[in-house]
């Protein structure tokens, strides 16, 4: 019997399950967070993104995850290794765990292929019902046209049979997609709880990056992935060691990193950096003043370097083997003008978690000059203090100190940004070996006598401070001596200096903190068990109806 041109009455059937065509291939790339630059406020962090390309032509390297805290106009990228062109760069958020790895996205795919079947199974019942409708209208027509249906058996008893027959065949089919449809829809259930529960863990937002590339040859690719992130700090910080002997300062320089960026820089190499890209790069408008428009400091940039750990031997008795000695890593340090980076050594770890972590960047070449400093007339204690001369080159940062005297720790202080040349003067507690008595030896008035022809009193104070070094010190001290004078600011009121015992130092600086504060100084050497005396005193002349008041601000 031939029946083909039954197949131009009814619809052409496939109830196959058919598969979704590829549109480019997508692949879960490998990333590592490589290196990390730590800025003031931000950082930037660079990832190496790899993959084995098996195919040429497009690819689209899927990267996650990624934190929120990613700035996503800062992404960029560039190619390592590997014959590959980098076409686009798309950027996603998403919802989910970010540890949930590869299972989360096989089950994502199957889902879509299963709806996909779905979609196919619901257009296979449509022409299903559209074959049985056209049956049903081929069976009715026989009833009033025997002529109806072509190549049909000729007898009409053979032409029904033949046509319920197809007709139970398509409920057959219309049945088993019923039941097809009804077990997708179960997976499709499953699948999606499956998912909900692997999200619900933790479920959180991230980003994903999904790099479009057109791959030239096979082979490995492997790219770099640059963005920067906020919530991530560093400031520099000082470890101020006094020898116990109040002798000698050691200082240290070390850089306090935290971040909260959302994720952990585990084993990255480690750069920071004095730039503030946060403040922007573009100065503020000059408004119409008089003042010119102000001008940026010019430097030098220069590419970062790595510097090789240098290694030598030790010399050892003549027919032995010498001993290699290693030395330790140092900080790269790069000054450029403008700003400074310090690239630490090795792999770094640095939890997103808040928790600061210092990391020493290295011991500064520091000109030190202790000294005890002395104000008599208001304590009777003598500040140890060191006048710090920087003497190196890379530039000293400002930044909090802690200050140890010896293994015990004193407090707090505070460097400037110093470069090479620069001096400042570093606090560093009391010394007990110095002590220190302060006594007025004369106050005394004299007013005109009753038949003077002068109206002029006069106000007499000497005062002397005693300084007295323990024998137990250890060494020759040197020690600075500061106390005001009035100044004369009034015209009614003379101011005459006398009694000054030693004469106080008339160095170019002295000299001017005595002509604009009044300030003298008298610096003293000063052997365990000695003691200086130190004296000073003024008189002031003035009209006997005034009553002078000594004020202090």
């Amino acid at each position: 019997m031939d029946l083909r041109l039954l197949t131009l009455c009814i619809p052409f059937l496939f109830v196959g399950a058919l598969k979704a065509a590829p549109q480019g291939e997508t692949i879960q790339a490998s990333s590592t967070l490589e290196r990390v630059t730590v800025y003031p406020g931000t950082a930037l962090a660079e990832r190496i993104v790899e993959v084995e390309a098996t195919a040429t032509g497009p690819m689209t390297l899927v990267v996650g995850p990624l934190p929120m805290s990613a700035q996503v106009s800062s992404f960029q990228t560039e190619v390592v290794s590997g014959d590959v062109v980098v076409q686009g760069l798309e950027l996603r958020s998403r919802v989910g765990t970010p540890d949930e790895g590869s299972d989360a996205d096989v089950m994502r795919k199957d889902l879509e292929n299963l709806r996909w079947q779905v979609r196919m199974t619901t257009s296979d019942e449509k022409g299903i019902a559209s074959a049985r409708a056209t049956l049903l209208a081929l069976i009715d027509a026989q009833k009033t046209d025997p002529t109806v249906g072509g190549l049909l058996p000729s007898d009409l008893k053979e032409r029904l049979d033949y046509l319920q027959a197809e007709m139970s065949s398509l409920d057959r089919q219309s049945a088993h997609k019923e039941r097809e449809a009804d077990e997708l829809q179960v997976k499709i259930v499953d699948l999606e709880n499956q998912l909900g529960r692997l999200q619900s863990r933790g479920s959180q937002t991230y980003r994903e990056a999904r790099v479009s590339v057109f791959v030239e040859r096979v082979g490995t690719v492997r790219l770099r992935l640059i963005n920067l992130a906020d919530g991530a700090w560093w400031e520099p910080a000082y470890d101020v060691r006094v020898a116990p002997d109040l002798t000698g300062v050691n200082v240290g320089l070390v850089g306090q990193i935290s971040q909260r960026t959302g994720e952990d820089w585990e084993g990255v190499e480690l750069l920071l950096s004095t730039s503030m890209p946060n403040l922007g790069l573009d100065p503020p408008e000059v408004p119409l003043r008089s003042y010119g428009r102000s001008r940026l400091r010019s430097g030098t940039l220069m590419e970062l370097g790595y510097a090789a750990a240098d290694s030598e031997l030790d010399s050892g008795l003549a027919g032995e083997p010498r001993p290699v000695k290693s030395k330790a890593p140092e900080v790269t340090v790069r000054d450029f003008g403008i700003t400074t980076q310090f690239l630490l050594p090795g792999a770094s770890t640095v939890r997103g978690n808040g928790e600061a972590h210092r990391f020493r960047i290295r011991e500064l070449p520091l000109e030190v000059r202790p000294e005890r400093y002395v104000v008599p007339s208001l304590s009777d204690k003598a500040y140890l203090r060191a006048k710090v001369t920087h003497t190196g080159e890379v530039p000293l940062l400002p930044g909090r100190a802690q200050v140890f005297l010896g293994p015990d720790y004193l407090g707090e202080a505070s460097f400037p940004n110093l470069r090479q040349g620069d001096s400042t003067v570093l606090n560093l507690g009391i010394d007990p070996n110095l002590t220190v008595a302060w006594e007025m030896v004369e106050d005394e008035r004299k007013n005109p006598g009753r038949f003077s022809l002068s109206s002029t009193s006069t106000l007499t104070r000497k005062y002397r401070a005693t300084l007295r070094l323990s024998a137990s010190a250890r060494s020759k001290v040197t020690v600075l001596v500061e106390e005001a004078m009035p100044l004369q600011l009034d015209d009614r009121i003379e101011v005459e200096l006398e009694d000054l015992q030693p004469q106080p130092l008339e160095e170019a600086d002295d000299l001017i903190a005595r002509e604009e504060q009044g300030i003298y100084r008298w610096r003293l050497v000063m052997a365990p068990g000695s003691t200086h005396s130190v004296r000073w005193g003024y008189v002031l002349s003035f009209d006997e109806d005034l009553d002078p008041v000594l004020n202090e601000r």
